[in-house]
């Protein structure tokens, strides 16, 4: 499913999110869809790039039943320049209002996910 919602790349790489915008109204969807659900009318793909900016973010420090990530982690909610806002796992603890970029991310081995992080952030390195 990973690859129907965000471009190729290894963890940590820079991606973009595989969106959608209508021809008729310029409604922004993501995941990409093939109508607009808003007019029924046919949708064109688009990649959602960035930069974005984040809206809000927070932390989960309970791990939700079921779930595969460990807590604590970072979620948010980035804005994309369409002005669709798509929330995510963070990389790192970008702030409120942080311009933040689409990236490669597995949060527990075998999973591969989009996250938001900071341009240049570079998480540490155990040795």
């Amino acid at each position: 499913m990973s690859d129907e919602l965000f471009g190729p790349g290894e963890p940590g790489d820079p991606t973009y999110l595989k969106g959608s915008v209508c021809r008729a109204c310029g409604r922004a969807e993501f995941p990409r869809r093939a109508e607009c659900p808003a007019c029924g009318a046919e949708s064109e793909p688009v990649d959602l790039e960035g930069p974005a900016r984040l809206r809000v973010s927070s932390a989960v420090l309970a791990q939700p039943p079921g779930s595969k990530v460990q807590a604590p982690y970072g979620v948010g909610v980035a804005e994309f320049p369409q002005g669709l806002c798509v929330i995510g796992l963070l990389v790192g603890e970008p702030a409120a209002g942080a311009t933040v970029e689409v990236v490669v991310h597995e949060p527990y081995p075998g999973g591969r996910i989009f996250a938001f992080r900071e341009p240049g952030f570079l998480p540490a390195v155990a040795i």
